[in-house]
């Protein structure tokens, strides 16, 4: 990790964000180019995250399709074949985490070694290797990935063989056919009719989606999601579509089944969480100790989630353009909107905590950002698309990092880089306890996505079109009413646009 920041430093202001990619995403990639790690900081360096090679994967499907290609073969290979409590593996279902004493041929120690020994101890692991299922979201989102490959380059992978942690050789349609069956499995008991997660370990993770913090789930009172209940969220609801949809195509033969599932959980969706006074979407749902389903009504960003999808497709125009102006005009709002990108909780839902958490009012996520980036771009709206990434290349180049996260005050103002020790002079305090890791892999592969776009984009001769849509009419609507934020690349003026606010981790609380 060193070395690439110090390359930062050297490479000239130019040519930085052009060339250090690349290099971050090697840092992150195993040795055998057959899967990539979470990120090579301290955390989750060595350690395979299904939900975080999938975002890498489709981020990377034109750029990078070899490496595409062997994360799919590897999620395939640790494919959960038994029901397993402890461990929450399931048959069919996508691993979420993945560890092992051995990486790249060393073996692992220091601080790695410690976070492997006390997930193992927890999750179901042994002194070698652990293999941790609990999300929701993963398998979903795998079949997904996996249509989007084979519709991008053929479906040749399907036909190819994988030999599975039992010692089973499956093809990966076998795969997909045990991914989708899991998935269809948990839509048939679901109490809700939405893809629902519940723990099974009473050890494991409780949110078992990506906003996995204890406080992300909690209703507009204070009160925390009832985790002793099921629990769904929207944006999985939005994977769910998607992953179905594959499938049909997967399986010709059940091609009708899986439509209507998909269709089902679609309206069901808008049943439950569309809130027409709020003209928004609702989080998710829950249940309280009684057994009534509860709407977490909470102000989040992750209904954005499903402008990226196929979800809003099959809708009547005037249906979908309800939806999806929705989204657009709250996510570019002052409440989400900042430098860095979009807020994952609502500003205007900030006071719900007295510390910045995880994936609160006060953090932006790179990931989150791109996410939604391109959402917009697949519905219509390219120039606020552009918006969005021109703050992700210059939170890059500013910070000569690729961050997990970052840290932003009520202005929308970043707090950068990472945090300090010291507790006197122009410091600002952050009641909060997570660092972020500095090199995360799907903000590598989101900044390689843009990079590679606007290359072709320069260097394309194709003309657009100038057909006036409700989109264009509404572009401009909302770029008359954001902040325009350029891509800076003059360092000076990125300096100037982009003030280094230094800051502390206040964790006394």
């Amino acid at each position: 990790m060193d070395p690439n920041h110090r390359l930062f430093d050297v490479l000239p202001p130019a040519r930085r964000v052009w060339a250090i990619p690349d290099l971050a995403l090697a840092s992150v990639t195993s040795k055998d180019r057959m899967a990539v790690y979470a990120s090579s900081d301290s955390l989750y360096r060595g350690a395979i995250f299904g939900r975080d090679s999938l975002e890498v994967a489709e981020d990377l499907l034109t750029v990078k399709p070899k490496l595409v290609h062997n994360i799919l073969l590897t999620l395939g290979r640790l494919q959960g074949t038994k029901e397993n409590g402890a461990n929450e593996e399931e048959p069919g279902k996508i691993i979420h985490e993945y560890r092992n004493t051995n990486v790249d041929g060393e073996q692992v120690r220091g601080k790695q070694l410690e976070i492997f020994e006390q997930l193992s101890a927890k999750w179901g692991g042994n002194n070698q290797e652990l293999a941790y299922y609990g999300s929701i979201d993963a398998t979903p989102q795998f079949l997904r990935t996996l249509g989007m490959y084979c519709l991008q380059h053929g479906d040749a992978i399907l036909d190819e063989t994988v030999l599975q942690r039992n010692g089973e050789t499956k093809t990966m349609r076998e795969v997909a056919h045990a991914a989708v069956s899991w998935l269809t499995g948990k839509l048939a008991v679901s109490k809700s009719g939405l893809v629902e997660y519940r723990r099974i370990n009473p050890r494991g993770i409780s949110n078992q989606v990506w906003k996995d913090s204890e406080e992300f789930y909690v209703h507009e009172n204070g009160q925390l999601a009832n985790h002793d209940s099921p629990i769904a969220s929207i944006e999985v609801q939005g994977l769910a579509y998607d992953g179905l949809l594959a499938a049909a195509t997967f399986f010709p033969a059940k091609a009708t089944f899986y439509t209507q599932a998909a269709e089902k959980l679609r309206d069901r969706t808008l049943e439950l969480l569309w809130q027409e006074d709020r003209r928004y979407f609702a989080l998710g749902i829950d249940f309280d100790n009684d057994d009534k389903l509860r709407v977490i009504e909470t102000k989040t960003a992750n209904p954005a989630s499903l402008l990226d999808t196929a979800f809003f497709d099959g809708l009547q125009p005037g249906e979908s353009e309800r939806y999806i102006s929705a989204i657009i005009r709250t996510m570019m709002s002052p409440d989400f909107l900042t430098n860095a990108g979009i807020r994952s909780r609502a500003l205007s839902a900030g006071h719900l905590f007295k510390e910045w958490d995880y994936h609160g009012s006060f953090v932006t996520w790179p990931k989150e950002t791109y996410d939604i980036a391109k959402g917009f771009r697949r519905q219509g709206f390219p120039l606020l698309a552009r918006q969005l990434e021109n703050r992700l290349l210059n939170l890059v180049i500013k910070n000569h990092e690729y961050p997990e996260f970052v840290y932003v005050d009520d202005w929308g103002q970043v707090l950068g880089g990472a945090p300090v020790i010291r507790k006197h002079g122009n410091v600002r305090s952050v009641p909060g306890i997570n660092k972020p890791e500095r090199i995360q892999a799907w903000t590598v592969s989101a900044i390689m996505a843009i990079v590679n776009r606007r290359l072709k984009e320069k260097f394309s001769r194709t003309r657009k079109g100038s057909a006036q849509t409700w989109q264009t009419e509404y572009e401009k609507y909302i770029l008359q009413r954001i902040p325009l934020v350029d891509r800076y690349l003059n360092p000076l003026t990125l300096r100037g646009r982009y003030p280094t606010f230094k800051y502390r981790l206040d964790n006394k609380g």
